[in-house]
């Protein structure tokens, strides 16, 4: 299905930008000037109430207001995790615009005489319309937007049709004004749909074949149920992930899903339990890394997939996993990639046991965690944490012993001590270069830089994934971590409070995951 909605987006660039090469080939050449004159109509009066009219219509419709607006659109794209799309967008804005600017200084080709001579929106060269260009990609991109939103197929032939109406009252308007020729008009909407075609592409979103309704999905019927768990303080727009999520089930034959949302007293436990309870073929967790490992430890041994629907600020697992932050690639893993197992990892504070999926850490780390304000992550995202991390400059260090596998114990003094099951964080950092979800061993890194050179020497490693002084590495099964007196401690992301002990577990192949099917070559 995927593979087939790429071939048909390809076909629908390849097919605008040959046909606006071609175009562009009988324009220059003076082939379509017989056309032009035939379809060049009389003079309009501009004091006359209908040329008041195309005149105000001609600066409603300016490119200026039209590509304003899809930006508002590419934004609105974007924090609904519809990123790709967002993209693309953007893209098309700056393409579009710049493009039909840069094609009529080189082609400078002139426009008809008009009485509509004194107007703005008649300066410059004609060829190609931009006011053209710009509805032409304003209309593509309302009925891609449409599509990724799943409205029913009624809504979505009326707003093509709206489009295409648009589209070519727009394309009427400047040729009753002369200020085009019919091959301007022509030239434009070629441009505008190839600029939008190739940016959705190049991007990613195979949408716009279902936008232009080349294709439709096979209605298939399977004995399946799918949970999903999400933490509403996550969805910017619930119904609109709901229209989604339930298109994607439907779509694909599964029976209806079993909505469960997550509670600020529980993250997710009790939704995993009854998840696992009601005996569902997928569950579906859409929140920040909390609400990831909360419902990943309910599953760990259950056998049961989880597919990772990114809707956080770290977003750390599906990061390290592969599974891109675009919630419609992440819906086709979910429902077409292959359960895969990764490892997990079983802590011990006192009395409390559960699992952890990304890294677990004491010391200043933790520290950071505790001091990043929930509200500013929302505003801010990632950039809290290093607010967060500016107040938590000269803790620490502290007394630690660390014991690994069967080793004796080694005692450190240390800022941070962190305990991995992947190693990357945001921003590309590679804490642990070596780690690996699928190799049965845990990552420990034990650090305590104290001088500026030190961080700077710290920070460099990072960045480029190296290891570097002050920081110790180990790896193994199991470690154990404690500490004269209680300190913070964190898990995947989460403050949790203080300890002075931390055990921790290798649990190999303990959890199933969506993950992307392997290309067949």
């Amino acid at each position: 299905m995927a593979t087939r909605g790429r071939r048909l987006t390809w076909l629908v660039v390849i097919v605008t930008v040959g046909g606006f090469v071609v175009w562009s080939v009988l324009r220059v050449t003076g082939v379509l000037d017989g056309l032009d004159q035939a379809l060049l109509p009389g003079h309009i009066a501009p004091r006359s109430a209908f040329g008041q009219v195309l005149d105000a219509f001609s600066l409603i419709v300016h490119p200026t207001v039209v590509f304003i607006a899809i930006l508002g659109i590419a934004g609105w794209c974007a924090a609904r995790r519809l990123r790709r799309l967002g993209t693309a967008l953007l893209g098309s804005v700056v393409v579009g615009w710049a493009g039909y600017e840069l094609l009529k200084a080189l082609f400078q080709l002139p426009r008809p005489t008009s009485g509509f001579s004194d107007a703005i929106t008649y300066s410059g060269y004609g060829y190609p319309s931009g006011h053209v260009v710009a509805a032409t990609i304003g209309a593509a991109t309302i009925v891609t937007l449409a599509t990724a939103q799943r409205r029913s197929q009624l809504s979505l032939w009326v707003i093509r049709v709206a489009g295409a109406l648009f589209v070519m009252i727009v394309a009427v308007d400047r040729l009753l004004m002369r200020h085009h020729w019919f091959s301007d008009l022509v030239g434009g909407a070629l441009f505008g749909g190839a600029v939008i075609s190739t940016a959705l592409a190049l991007a990613g979103v195979n949408t716009i074949a279902e936008s232009l309704g080349l294709l439709t999905r096979p209605r298939t019927h399977v004995d399946k149920r799918a949970a999903v768990i999400y933490n509403p303080s996550k969805i910017i727009d619930f119904d609109l992930f709901r229209t989604r999520v339930e298109f994607e089930l439907r779509e694909r034959g599964w029976k209806p899903p079993l909505w469960l949302e997550t509670e600020v007293d529980d993250p997710g436990h009790q939704m995993a339990k009854d998840a696992l309870e009601k005996e569902v073929d997928l569950v579906l967790v859409a929140g920040g890394d909390g609400t990831v490992r909360v419902v990943c430890s309910e599953l760990v041994g259950s056998g049961t997939p989880v597919a990772l629907i990114p809707a956080g600020t770290g977003n750390l697992l599906a990061r390290n996993l592969g599974i891109p932050l675009d919630e419609q690639e992440a819906f086709d893993i979910a429902f077409e990639g292959t359960p895969s197992p990764v490892d997990v990892v079983k802590f011990t504070i006192g009395e409390k046991t559960e699992h952890f999926v990304v890294m677990s850490g004491m010391g200043g780390d933790a520290q950071v965690m505790a001091n990043t304000n929930t509200d500013l992550k929302k505003v801010v995202g990632s950039a809290a944490y290093f607010l967060a991390a500016a107040q938590s400059v000269g803790a620490g260090p502290y007394d630690l012993t660390v014991t690994l596998d069967d080793h004796e114990p080694v005692e450190r003094k240390a800022v941070l001590a962190l305990v991995g099951n992947v190693g990357t964080l945001q921003a590309g950092i590679k804490i642990f270069p070596d780690a690996s979800p699928t190799d049965g061993k845990l990552d420990v890194l034990i650090g305590n830089p104290t001088s500026v050179v030190d961080w700077a020497k710290v920070a460099s490693g990072l960045l480029g994934g190296a290891e570097v002084e002050p920081l110790e590495y180990g790896q193994g099964r199991k470690v154990v971590i404690e500490s004269v007196e209680p300190i913070p401690y964190q898990l995947d992301g989460d403050a949790e409070g203080d300890t002075n002990r931390l055990e921790a577990e290798a649990v190999p192949a303990g959890l199933m995951v969506m993950l992307q099917r392997a290309e067949k070559h």
